[in-house]
C-alpha cells in the first residue's frame, strides 16, 4: 500500500489515506452520550463498539511500523493533490505520528515538516489544525533550525496574514506550545502586528493574543509597566469588528486572571467608551464580552468597583440584569453577578433596603 502511495496514483489517493487514517485511528470521533445509547438499545439498533485492537498500545504499534515502513515519504508524495478534504485526512495521519515522541525526528528527516507547514495555513479548518498539531509537537522537542532548515520558525510563521492564523492555531494547542512561543519572543513581534495598519494584519495578530493570554506567564507581561492592557482596551472599540471581539476575548481573560490589569483599564482616556462600545453592541459576543470584562472588574477591587460606578455602567449594568432576549440568558446572569458585587463591597443597597429603611424611618416618626 505504500508503495502504491509511492507512486502517486491520484485514483487510488483516497483509498490509501482513508486506510492509514483507520490504521492509525485518527478518525473524528464523535461524543458518545448514554442516554442515546440507551435509547439506540431500547430501539435495537446497531451499536458499534471499540475494538480490542482500538487500545492506545496497539495503535502506538501500528503507527510505528507505518512509520519505519516509510509512510511518511508516502504521505509526502500524496499531499501533493489539490484536494483540502484528501490534505486534511494526511495531516491526521502526520499529526497521529507526531504524538508518538520517538517518530518525530523521522517525520522531519523523511520531509514531513516541508509539507506540513503549507497545510496549517491553507485547506479544512480541521486539516489546518491537525497540521498546526503536528508541527508544534515536532517544534517542541526538535530546535527549529533542524525542523525547519533555513528559516526560524517563529520568524517564518510571522511573515503574512496566513501565518498569522497558524500560529493562532498553534496557540490553542497547549501551555507548552504557548511557553514555546513565549519563549522565543514570539510575543513581542506578534505584538508589532497588532500595531499595523493593515486590518487584516492586526486582527490576526489579536486573535492569536486572545489564545496566548491563556497562559499565566502572558498574563503577567500585562501586569507589568506598559501599555499592553491599554492598547487592548483601545482596540475594543475600534474600526473592526473582528478585531474588537478578539481585543475583548483577550481582555476578558486577561481581567479574569489579574486584579492589577483591571486597574490597568483605567490608563486608557478611552476606557468608558470602550466598555460602552461592548455592553451596548447589537452583537451579543461583544456583549458577552464586555460584561465579563465589568464584572472581573467589579469583583477585583472595591477602589476599582467604585470607579465603574460613579459612570453610568451602574444604569447599563441594571437594564442587561432584566434582558429577555433570545441567547441573552448568560448577559443577564453575569451583570446580576456584577451587580451583586457592588452590593458586597457596600457600593449600591440590595433590592428593597431602601423600602425597609424608609419604612423604619416612618415608623419611628
Amino acid at each position: 500500500m505504500i508503495e502504491l502511495a509511492r507512486t502517486g496514483d491520484q485514483s487510488a489517493v483516497y483509498g490509501v489515506v482513508t486506510t492509514l487514517v483507520n490504521l492509525v485511528n485518527a478518525y473524528e470521533t464523535q461524543e458518545v452520550i448514554p442516554e442515546m445509547m440507551e435509547l439506540a438499545k431500547f430501539a435495537k439498533h446497531h451499536i458499534p463498539e471499540e475494538h480490542e485492537l482500538d487500545d492506545p498500545d496497539f495503535v502506538s504499534k501500528r503507527v510505528e511500523v507505518l512509520a519505519k515502513e516509510g509512510v511518511t515519504s508516502a504521505l509526502v508524495t500524496l499531499s501533493k493533490t489539490e484536494s483540502p478534504n484528501i490534505k486534511e485526512l494526511i495531516s491526521r495521519v502526520f499529526n497521529a505520528m507526531c504524538k508518538e515522541y520517538d517518530l518525530r525526528g523521522l517525520v522531519v528527516q523523511q520531509g514531513g515538516t516541508k509539507v506540513l507547514l503549507p497545510m496549517a495555513l491553507e485547506g479544512t479548518d480541521k486539516g489546518k489544525k491537525q497540521a498546526s498539531q503536528a508541527l508544534a509537537r515536532i517544534g517542541i522537542t526538535i530546535n527549529p533550525e533542524v525542523a525547519f532548515p533555513g528559516q526560524r520558525c517563529l520568524e517564518a510563521t510571522l511573515e503574512n496574514y496566513e501565518a498569522l492564523l497558524s500560529l493562532c492555531n498553534l496557540a490553542s494547542v497547549s501551555e507548552s506550545v504557548r511557553k514555546r512561543i513565549l519563549k522565543e519572543e514570539g510575543v513581542s513581534k506578534i505584538e508589532s502586528y497588532m500595531y499595523e495598519e493593515h486590518e487584516m494584519l492586526c486582527r490576526a495578530a489579536t486573535q492569536v493574543m486572545t489564545n496566548l493570554v491563556t497562559s499565566p506567564d502572558v498574563v503577567k507581561l500585562f501586569e507589568g509597566e506598559n501599555d499592553r492592557t491599554k492598547y487592548l482596551v483601545i482596540l475594543c472599540a475600534g474600526e473592526d469588528e473582528e478585531t474588537g471581539k478578539a481585543a475583548a476575548g483577550a481582555l476578558a481573560v486577561v481581567t479574569a486572571n489579574s486584579k492589577k490589569a483591571c486597574k490597568k483599564v483605567f490608563q486608557s482616556t478611552s476606557w468608558l467608551d470602550s466598555l460602552h462600545h461592548l455592553l451596548l453592541n447589537p452583537d451579543k459576543d461583544m456583549q458577552h464580552r464586555g460584561v465579563v470584562i465589568v464584572d472581573n472588574m467589579m469583583h477585583s477591587d472595591k477602589e476599582v468597583a467604585e470607579k465603574l460606578i460613579a459612570t453610568d455602567i451602574m444604569e447599563i449594568l441594571l437594564a442587561l440584569s432584566t434582558i429577555n432576549e433570545e441567547g441573552k440568558v448568560k448577559i443577564q446572569l453575569i451583570a446580576k453577578e456584577a451587580l451583586k458585587a457592588a452590593e458586597e463591597w457596600k457600593l449600591i443597597k440590595k433590592p428593597g433596603e431602601e423600602d425597609i429603611n424608609q419604612f423604619e424611618e416612618d415608623d419611628l416618626e
